[in-house]
């Protein structure tokens, strides 16, 4: 008799393992489908993944990654693999580097189960084998999302303490509050409050980003070379950048922060990072704008490849508006390399003499005691600079391209050697 009930059982466990893998062969080959409607409920449902299209497309891979797996391992009876949980690890750590809170990406796993289960639900056939299976695999699909929520929560914890370090992250509602589009400063004042954080009355900004930085060490590098010597240093992470808002009371600190900034960019030179520094702009509601600017300035200096120092948008601006043309090389070949192999094989200073009458202000007495020189030479230097580019240095329009050919040659760090 127990023998005849021990095998019963045996028949009916290889039933329900026949119908679970036939319900999970009908939800092969539809993974991705799947995965964009649960990517576009999370879209729908999460604040945190409807602002991000980057996010959304990393939500829509991790989703897919994770119903693969989950069907793989209801096909073979087995559970989540070493391989399967370290995804589920770096997903977990990412999201603290794209700004999603802790509620935010668990309730992103509890949408996945729930989507998961429709697809399951819609799969399953009339007979009672698969009745019986879909029970057994909603207990499967139950014990999945508790395993990765809870191996997810503490790889995003590790994470957020280690980018924590000695102080605090600016919460992503308060860091919003301040740089977003809709900035408010007295809900930025609360958020504050409420966090524990002391705001100043102005920051200067400063955005940190480069191809794919390590954030934890781009904040780590920012706290220890950006040293205010009043206030504290706010650090945030936005869409995988580092912002940082440095307290200052006057626009004359200003020189201070882009040295402290060129040596943070000249620590993060080898990874390619760029930085971004904005200007002063007086009050919380500033705050906005300085960031809109540091983050161009460093977005434009990553796409034109500059590093190993900060730069401000007036700087990057002429660069980025120069390489937007195809007359790049144009100008540079009929303008500056003229007068740089003059220089180079006469051994004259006639690119240097140019720079140095634009910044005093076109001014030959002045150029020439900066150039150590009478001021006659300086007219003479002037006549063979016309003579060599075409471009007459007392015409507007022609000193304005001769100072655009000396500024991309001063940004571009392979043009820096010829010039």
């Amino acid at each position: 008799m127990q023998e005849t009930e021990k095998s019963a059982r045996r028949l009916c466990r290889s039933s329900t393992k026949e119908a679970t893998r036939a319900i999970a062969n009908r939800l092969v080959g539809r993974e991705e489908e799947i995965a964009r409607l649960i990517a576009a409920c999370y879209r729908h449902e999460i604040v945190d993944y409807g602002a991000d299209d980057s996010l959304s497309a990393d939500a829509a891979a991790l989703a897919r990654d994770n119903l693969e797996a989950f069907l793989v391992n209801l096909r073979r009876g087995e559970g989540l693999s070493s391989g399967q949980l370290k995804r589920i690890r770096l997903a977990a750590a990412r999201r603290v580097h794209q700004g999603v809170s802790l509620e935010s990406f668990l309730n992103a796993a509890r949408i996945w189960g729930r989507c998961t289960w429709e697809a399951v639900r819609e799969a399953v056939g009339d007979s009672p084998g698969e009745l019986g299976a879909a029970l057994d695999i909603a207990s499967q699909l139950i014990h999945h999302v508790d395993v990765t929520s809870t191996v997810g929560a503490h790889a995003y914890l590790q994470e957020a303490q280690g980018l924590a370090g000695e102080g605090h992250l600016l919460p992503r509602d308060l860091l919003e509050a301040l740089l977003g589009r809709e900035a408010d400063p007295d809900r930025a004042r609360r958020r504050a409050h409420m966090a524990g954080v002391r705001l100043v009355e102005s920051y200067v900004a400063l955005s940190i980003r480069g191809p794919d930085p390590s954030v934890r060490s781009v904040v780590e590098a920012a706290r220890r070379w950006l040293r205010p010597p009043s206030g504290s240093l706010l650090l945030g992470t936005r869409h995988s950048e580092v912002v940082a808002l440095y307290p200052v009371s006057e626009p004359a600190a200003l020189q201070a922060i882009k040295e402290q900034a060129g040596a943070l960019a000249g620590a993060l030179a080898a990874t390619g990072g760029s930085v971004g520094v904005s200007r002063w702009h007086p009050g919380l509601s500033g705050i906005a704008l300085a960031y809109a600017e540091a983050r161009e300035a460093a977005h434009i200096a990553a796409a034109g490849g500059i590093t190993g120092r900060a730069v401000c948008l007036d700087e990057v601006l002429i660069d980025h508006i120069a390489r937007s043309t195809p007359h790049v090389g144009r100008i540079l070949d009929e303008t500056l390399h003229p007068l740089v192999e003059y220089d180079l094989r006469r051994r004259t200073s006639l690119v240097r003499t140019v720079r140095t009458y634009v910044e005093t202000g076109f001014n030959l007495r002045r150029s020439a005691e900066v150039l150590h020189v009478h001021p006659n030479t300086v007219m003479y230097r002037l006549r063979r600079v016309r003579e060599l580019s075409g471009r007459d240095p007392h015409d507007p329009n022609d000193l304005l391209m001769l100072f655009l050919a000396m500024k991309l040659a001063e940004l571009s760090p392979e043009r820096n050697e010829t010039a």
